[in-house]
């Protein structure tokens, strides 16, 4: 009897120390006799103290370690990060801070249960490729990727998950793979020993050691005797080196969101998330361009409504360009969904929307109201396209309407230009061209006339059923246009297009989009193609046909300026649809310094300022010139006409200072000119009392009289009368063909007669 209760005490005893196996606080009868766990380890590293930690996260006055050990083999293991706080802090507190500060660190946790969360998996990107997310049972159509560096399950399935990239450290387990260990200490003079709570219960101390042991396959590894401190986590590259990725996102699972690929190769993912506590962009994010120092973001709806991982920021999003810190959201830009935005000025700019072109008010950032005639479009039909910016208009493209020319000093439609067009942009000699499916088409500026080219053979076919801005961009360093040539409506081409605008002739074959030899080719995706401002280089982004996962796969390739490959980047496995690749624009304008800093005048002159500024990282001709002020414009009248002419008229004798501005993408330089007017010159014209500027002329022909102007002529030297408009002084020449005519005018009682030379 007595050794029948002996037995039975051993039985009871064995059965309760069984019983009182846990993980990370949690009893676990299911692991039987698998873990024999050690209580208690030797002191480790004991040369390795807080001063050793590189990578600190968090402030305050307390401060502990983590260091996780994955034993799979790879170097190096035994990874140290430091945590800083003030007042209370858990072990889980401590995890989330690093995993969320460090990009390269990821968890998978189950939360909420009577025991807090349990850890079941920690990875590490220690390949520096940025791959970071999970698969769960190989499933490589719908990765999972972590939010704040934590991906969440509902049940203890932790052995169900790999890592995206087979490089990563990555050990996860709870049933069959082995699982996650918890060892603590306060103080490091001390052993480690078997944490009995899991993290969420873990109260940390001022000087306290947290380790993450994984026991693969259930056996008991010793902590290393050997830690390796974490690098400091950069977040960001320097945004001024390199080009940024706009991307459509998965539309129903995540919002917007941009990429950046810098000069040294790498590629930074969601830089705008990253910057912005896991603030996104609206629904389908499709356009962006810089202007001045904000970065405008375009998507087609406010938010996505699958996606549950980012916060949305609307259909415009504006941040800073080199920080990608967030300046503001709307939701509400006038009304329709976001196609494209173009600067005006310094002051504004335009918002393109499916139903209308809307003002932007920069400096107080408010949307305003529909610029007159150019609404009454849908999603589908009559919706805005692209919009350029040169230096005296704004273009836009209004499906089947036509494009659309808006005056920006007064933001009214002065003129439609009817026909079916898929894009605009402007070359770098300051000429406009639009296309359409066949057929490249010159506008001219001086009187919206228009020269048509066809393409030989292949065809630009755009994408105004589901909108995006196309691939059809212009060279700054050659004059010289390129696209991508269409199949149909839905299929892209295999060739990218060259056309010289200084020759009028086109290239069909310039370049090949790789990966045709595959069974599954490569496709371009959204705006796919557009070329470096400085470098002159073509970026080309494609994806993988054939749908599904397969739009996972993205490349990135760098072409030459003779149409050769010279780098090829693949970025991680994701559904990003990229939409268009933006430069940053780094440089401001600069003025050759030919411009006068003093001036004396008797007499009427011209300035020429088509080639007083240029832009290294913009188009040149583009720049907008004007007169930001004069302090006495009774003395000296200036203007700057159509054809970039500055105009000063002497009026009376004195001082006056002309500043003129030179806007190039919305960065301004100015420039000062004093000038003086002394005695007035006494010309026939003064004796009758007539002025006639300047002469010859290149577009506007200024009138002046004392007397009222009542009757204005123009003949040429044959007798026959050219119709002409005169209108507050000025008459509009730019139509007119060089050449002698006679000016005849009725001012007071008194009629004058002079020849007039237009170049």
């Amino acid at each position: 009897m007595k050794k029948f209760y002996i037995v039975t005490v051993l039985l009871l005893f064995a059965f309760f120390t069984k019983a009182q196996i846990t993980v990370q606080g949690i009893p676990r009868n299911d692991l039987g006799q698998k873990p024999s766990q050690k209580m208690h380890q030797k002191k480790v590293d004991a040369d390795f103290s807080f001063s050793d930690i590189i990578y600190w996260v968090g402030s305050g006055e307390n401060e502990a370690a983590l260091v996780v050990q994955w034993n799979d083999g790879k170097n190096p293991d035994a990874l140290v990060w430091g945590f800083r706080w003030d007042g209370n802090a858990t072990g889980e507190d401590l995890i989330q801070a690093i995993a969320k500060a460090d990009k390269r660190f990821y968890t998978l946790v189950k939360s909420g249960t009577q025991y807090g969360t349990a850890i079941g998996g920690f990875g590490f990107d220690l390949d520096g490729k940025g791959s970071i997310g999970l698969y769960k049972n190989n499933n490589t159509t719908y990765p999972l990727y972590p939010l704040d560096g934590v991906i969440s399950t509902e049940d203890y399935d932790f052995d169900d998950y790999t890592a995206v990239d087979s490089n990563d450290h990555w050990q996860s387990g709870w049933v069959t793979n082995g699982y996650w260990s918890y060892y603590v200490k306060d103080d490091i003079a001390d052993d480690f020993g078997y944490s009995n709570v899991g993290a969420s219960s873990r109260i940390l101390q001022n000087g306290s050691w947290d380790a993450w042991n994984f026991l693969p396959g259930f056996e008991v590894s010793d902590i290393s005797s050997t830690f390796t401190p974490v690098s400091a986590y950069v977040a960001n590259a320097d945004f001024s080196k390199g080009f940024f990725m706009v991307n459509e996102e998965w539309y129903g699972h995540t919002n917007g969101s941009v990429n950046f690929v810098s000069d040294s190769g790498d590629i930074y993912y969601r830089v705008y998330s990253n910057n912005n506590d896991n603030h996104a962009f609206g629904a389908t994010t499709q356009y962006g361009t810089i202007y001045g120092n904000k970065f405008y973001f375009i998507s087609k709806q406010q938010a996505d409504g699958g996606d549950t991982q980012y916060t949305p920021g609307g259909r415009l999003v504006i941040a800073d360009p080199y920080t990608m810190k967030k300046t503001a959201g709307f939701d509400n830009i006038g009304g329709g969904d976001g196609r494209s935005f173009v600067g005006v000025d310094e002051h504004k700019g335009y918002i393109g929307a499916t139903n209308g072109i809307f003002l932007f008010d920069i400096d107080n950032l408010k949307v305003g109201s529909l610029i007159a005639g150019t609404g009454g479009g849908s999603t589908y039909n009559g919706q805005i396209g692209n919009m350029i910016r040169t230096a005296h208009y704004v273009y836009a493209v209004k499906q089947s309407a036509g494009i659309l020319i808006i005056d920006p000093e007064t933001d009214t439609l002065i003129k439609t230009i009817s026909g079916t067009f898929h894009s605009i942009t402007q070359a770098k000699d300051g000429s406009i061209w639009a296309i359409q499916d066949q057929t490249l088409v010159n506008i001219s500026e001086n009187d919206f006339s228009l020269t048509e080219y066809p393409i030989p053979t292949t065809k630009y076919i755009g994408a105004w059923g589901a909108w995006n801005a196309g691939s059809f961009t212009y060279s700054n360093q050659q004059n010289a246009l390129f696209w991508i040539n269409s199949i149909n409506t839905w299929t892209s081409g295999t060739q990218i297009v060259k056309f010289d605008v200084d020759t009028k002739t086109f290239n069909e074959n310039f370049a090949t989009i790789p990966g045709q030899d595959s069974q599954y080719k490569q496709i371009p995706y959204g705006a796919a193609l557009r070329v470096n401002p400085v470098s002159g280089e073509l970026i080309l982004n494609t994806t993988e046909s054939g749908y599904g996962a397969h739009y996972q796969k993205n490349w990135v390739y760098t072409y030459d300026t003779s149409g050769n490959i010279t780098d090829t980047k693949t970025l991680n496995d994701y559904y990003w649809f990229p939409a268009i690749t933006v430069f940053p624009d780094n440089e401001a304008p600069v003025l050759d310094g030919t411009l006068p800093d003093h001036l004396s005048l008797n007499e009427s002159t011209t300035i020429d300022l088509k080639n007083a500024a240029s832009d290294t990282d913009n188009l040149s001709t583009a720049i907008v010139k004007r007169v930001k002020s004069n302090s006495a414009d009774t003395i000296v009248k200036a203007e700057i006409s159509n054809s970039d002419e500055l105009l000063l008229s002497p009026l009376s004798e004195g001082s006056a200072d002309i500043v003129l501005s030179f806007n190039s993408n919305g960065k301004v330089v100015e420039k000062t000119i004093s000038v003086t007017v002394g005695t007035l010159a006494v010309s026939n014209q003064d004796k009758q009392q007539l002025g006639v500027y300047p002469n010859p002329v290149v577009d506007i022909l200024y009138l002046s009289s004392p007397d009222k102007i009542s009757e204005v002529y123009m003949f040429d030297l044959s007798g026959r009368e050219i119709p002409v408009s005169y209108s507050n002084g000025q008459i509009n020449l730019s139509r007119l063909p060089g050449g002698v005519y006679i000016l005849r005018v009725k001012a007071g009682a008194k009629t004058f007669q002079q020849k007039v030379i237009k170049k």
